[in-house]
């Protein structure tokens, strides 16, 4: 060819606007500007040459064979070109570095992260920065959503002197967890453009999906993209990653430096089986026999071990070789005869799955469900005391199941101080045993009800399904009276829902109600309330000032003469009859400071499983992954066990113990966290605070976070987080009744704690 040269770009440069810029030298007259056309796919749009120096060809004829054409507005129209710089003297086109079809750069987007299966990102276009840009999304060469970049971005905002309202992010829904394949595109609206990062290829395992993300996945299909509040809370909604194999061999990576920073710190080797150095407890690792061994034989040698301390090792598991060094360390410590660790299974092909993260030491958990196994470390004394129990009371078919009476017995016996957890996972099952075993068998019933009689506990132990245990606390002859306190302020459609529920459905026989009435203007309001205060048990106390959630309580619970209280939201709906039986029977109990109830949101899943402190750095309502019946992470949702807080929405505790701790702290927290700070108070004294699903309420609070607070709102809740994290050092506070190797973020039980790590990239196809 006689002319030779190349489209280098096609850019946009400032005060010019968008130009096709490169260069052309005929080599017949390389002392004449070759002549060129600009051409889309439409036709001509007008000739020029190449006449302009350019550097790398300054050698021949001083350099001036280089262009820049401005775009003219035919191409710039917001749909993609095809563009092409022709010879004019033969038609033929220069060669492009890049394609030749434009696409409109004032259109700018990427996909940023693919996290909980949320694709995350943002778009705007610079010719009209203050409106936001709408996404087409297609899976599969399906179109499945139109989405809008309204989410704020700070950092475009500067950038671009807009409103910062650029960012996306988008749920995948539940059909692609099927274990297969699926192609992912993202473009601009009414255009070919794809986003940077499209299109992607993603599989998610069968499994991930968690009852509530179903739940707001079927909200969208069901009433379109327009329910906004469903979409941004799906949106955020975490994959259940804890039964991934694959995420859990990651996180196992990040767990192994933590256990050798454990050992570092107590200056142990990895250690052998059994035996120990001079000075060190020693520790025996005691294989179980398979089953129908004999008792008496297999009784007769552990009752003789000389040994500090026995584990007991089930057919085919092993232990990690920081198990023994970290055990021994712990039985140096003056009275600890019990510890515990987490633990896995070994799967078919040799990897690891199934981990079951453990909480600190919890009885009354414990009595529901054996959560420790055989992953413990039993000190002699503690072990010599079980078998003699055991010997007195059961009568084992085989070897196998007299060790687990004899381990199970233990723990219920063990004085609480005496457990400690280690918090990693040291103890791995064998490949037989992928599914955890039931650890409930018939006769943990009796068993836990033998450790209840010992101790004088009035209570009853009774199976509740194939795994738990439910202990219920008897109540007294004549049972303590108690009131119910429900503040509100009109909104009578939800006052009369909770009072009539409770009048209409609560068993317990003496109980009396105090409405607080905050201020109510709504004729139907004060005509209902008028009408309460006619009705026998029922008060209504008014408080004509402006919110203050826990001045209200302090000064009503300063005027009643109730041993007990129970506080209530005016949003809460009772289920089941005794719900106030259950909870009284726990209030009563000796240094039990609160009790809350299990709370459903309309639809089934639960809105309170207890209060974790520390959950995204402040605390939160834990277990809202799962549903009603779910039984949660190895039964956490179906049994009762003791927490950091729970929620003022349904709580029980004693007058006296309110008093005692001042209350409410009605400067700091008029509004939120109240109830957390009052729970923290009463622990602080030694109280303990007690979750039971077995006290069942619907609570009508928003399944999702609200999305149109005020400014002001928004100000004076950040205050009270800030002046939670400042008091109970919320950011780095340990709970010690959720394992810590579990996610502390927007909802629980679902993900592995992970170490700050950098987004995940996303795969292009």
């Amino acid at each position: 060819m006689a002319v030779q040269g190349k489209v280098e770009a096609v850019e946009r440069l400032p005060g010019i606007g968008w130009v096709a810029r490169g260069w052309a030298v005929d080599l017949e007259a390389p002392n004449e500007p070759v002549r060129l056309a600009l051409a889309f796919e439409k036709g001509m749009l007008g000739e020029f040459k190449a006449d302009l120096f350019h550097s790398e060809l300054a050698d021949a004829e001083a350099g001036r064979h280089g262009f820049a054409v401005k775009l003219p507005g035919e191409l710039l129209d917001g749909r993609p070109h095809l563009i092409r710089i022709l010879v004019r003297k033969d038609g033929t086109a220069l060669a492009h570095d890049g394609e030749e079809i434009f696409f409109p750069q004032q259109l700018h987007g990427q996909i940023e992260s693919l996290e909980h299966a949320a694709l995350r990102g943002w778009a705007f276009n610079e010719l009209a920065p203050n409106r936001s840009c709408l996404l087409d999304i297609e899976i599969d060469g399906r179109h499945v959503a139109m989405v809008p970049c309204d989410q704020p971005r700070s950092d475009l905002a500067g950038f671009l002197a807009s409103d910062g309202r650029h960012g996306f992010r988008f749920p995948l829904p539940a059909s692609v967890f099927d274990d297969r394949p699926h192609r992912v595109v993202i473009r601009f609206a009414n255009t070919d453009r794809q986003l940077i990062g499209s299109p992607l290829k993603v599989r998610f395992p069968r499994g991930l999906l968690t009852a509530r993300r179903q739940r707001l996945d079927r909200l969208v299909v069901e009433r379109g993209v327009a329910l906004e509040e469903a979409l941004n809370a799906l949106a955020v909604e975490p994959l259940r990653l804890i039964a991934d194999p694959a995420t859990y061999s990651a996180w196992l990576e990040h767990h192994e430096k933590a256990i050798e920073t454990a050992l570092a710190s107590v200056g142990a080797q990895s250690g052998g089986r059994g035996g120990g150095h001079l000075g060190k407890p020693t520790v025996e690792v005691v294989p179980l026999p398979g089953p129908g061994a004999e008792v008496k034989e297999f009784a007769a040698s552990m009752a003789g071990i000389p040994a500090d301390a026995v584990v007991l090792l089930e057919p085919g598991a092993r232990l990690h070789p920081a198990f023994l060094p970290l055990v021994q360390a712990a039985l140096a410590e003056d009275g600890i005869g019990l510890i515990y660790s987490d633990e896995d299974s070994q799967g078919a092909d040799g990897g690891r799955v199934l981990p079951h993260f453990k909480p600190g030491w919890d009885p009354d958990r414990y009595q529901a469900f054996p959560y420790v196994g055989f992953a413990c470390a039993i000190a002699r004394d503690c072990l010599r005391r079980a078998i003699a129990l055991v010997t007195e009371a059961e009568r084992p078919v085989d070897a196998r199941a007299w060790a687990q009476a004899v381990v199970d017995t233990a723990l219920l016996s063990a004085a609480p101080e005496r457990v400690r957890q280690l918090p990693f996972v040291l103890y791995h099952r064998g490949p037989g045993s992928v599914e955890h075993l039931p650890r409930a068998v018939p006769e943990r019933a009796t068993r836990v009800q033998a450790h209840l009689d010992r101790i004088g506990a009035p209570a009853d132990a009774e199976l509740d399904g194939p795994e738990r245990v439910r202990v219920r606390w008897r109540l007294p002859a004549s049972p303590p009276p108690v009131t119910l306190i429900v503040p509100t302020r009109d909104r009578v459609d939800l006052l009369e829902a909770c009072l009539e529920s409770v009048l209409s459905k609560t068993t317990y026989p003496r109980y009396d109600i105090v409405v607080i009435d905050n201020d109510s203007r709504e004729p139907a309001t004060l005509a209902y309330l008028d009408g309460l205060a006619r009705r026998p048990g029922v008060w209504v106390r008014r408080w004509p000032q402006p919110f203050n959630y826990a001045a209200m309580h302090n000064a009503v619970i300063a005027e009643i003469a109730s041993p007990y209280v129970a506080l209530l939201n005016n949003d809460v709906e009772v289920i089941e009859p005794k719900w106030l039986e259950e909870m009284m029977g726990h209030a009563i109990r000796p240094k039990v400071g609160a009790v809350g109830a299990k709370l459903l949101y309309p639809d089934g899943t639960i809105q309170h499983g207890g209060v974790l402190v520390g959950q995204h750095g402040a605390a939160d309502a834990a277990q809202r992954v799962f549903a009603r019946d779910e039984e949660g992470y190895f039964h956490s949702a179906m049994v009762v066990q003791n927490v950091s807080a729970v929620t003022a929405a349904c709580l029980v505790c004693r007058r006296a113990d309110y008093l005692e701790v001042g209350g409410m702290d009605a400067e700091r927290f008029s509004i939120a966290f109240n109830d957390v700070d009052f729970c923290l108070k009463l622990r602080a004294l030694g109280r303990r605070i007690l979750w039971t699903p077995h006290a069942l309420l619907y609570h009508h609070e928003s399944a999702t976070r609200q999305t149109g607070r005020s400014s002001e709102a928004q100000a004076h809740e950040q205050r009270e987080v800030a002046a939670l994290r400042v008091k109970w050092q919320t950011e780095t506070f340990l709970d010690p009744f959720y394992s810590p190797n579990l996610t502390r973020g927007l909802q629980t039980h679902v993900d592995f704690n992970w170490p700050s790590l950098p987004a995940p990239a996303v795969e292009q196809a």
